[in-house]
């Protein structure tokens, strides 16, 4: 497995790729969402609530958009993992 790129010394971030296949595969895609997505979301949302509570309100709708961004990227690479299948418990 190589990780980097014989162009220049950054990393491809393919071992998030193989990570979220290899859990996708062992634990179906209900158990991905709730986990990883679902902890995701959890994070955004308690700095999204921290923010509120501060009144910064600037600084909420960026937070709330990086989320949109992120956790539907998360689906997304999800679906495409599990090639489009639902599977719930495997």
């Amino acid at each position: 497995m190589n990780f980097y790129t014989s162009e220049s010394l950054g990393p491809r971030f393919v071992i998030f790729h193989y990570f979220i296949k290899w859990y996708i595969e062992r634990f179906g895609f209900l158990a991905y969402v709730v986990t990883v997505v679902g902890s995701v979301m959890a994070l955004f949302t308690y700095s999204i609530m921290l923010n509120i509570q501060r009144g910064e309100k600037d600084r909420v709708m960026m937070i709330a958009l990086l989320a949109v961004i992120v956790v539907g990227g998360l689906i997304g690479l999800g679906i495409d993992m599990s090639h489009g299948y639902y599977t719930v418990i495997k």
